[in-house]
C-alpha cells in the first residue's frame, strides 16, 4: 500500500515537472519567434 502511494506521488511529481518543462520550452520558443517576427517587421 505504501509502495503504491510513493509510486503515485513520484508519478505526479514527474508529471508536473514534465509539463512545467514543456510549458517553459513552448513559451521560450514562442517568445523567440515573436521577437524575431517583431525584429523582421521593424527592420
Amino acid at each position: 500500500m505504501v509502495e503504491l502511494f510513493v509510486l503515485g506521488c513520484t508519478g505526479i511529481v514527474v508529471f508536473l515537472h514534465g509539463t512545467r518543462f514543456i510549458f517553459h520550452a513552448l513559451t521560450q520558443h514562442l517568445a523567440v519567434r515573436s521577437l524575431s517576427f517583431l525584429g523582421f517587421v521593424g527592420w
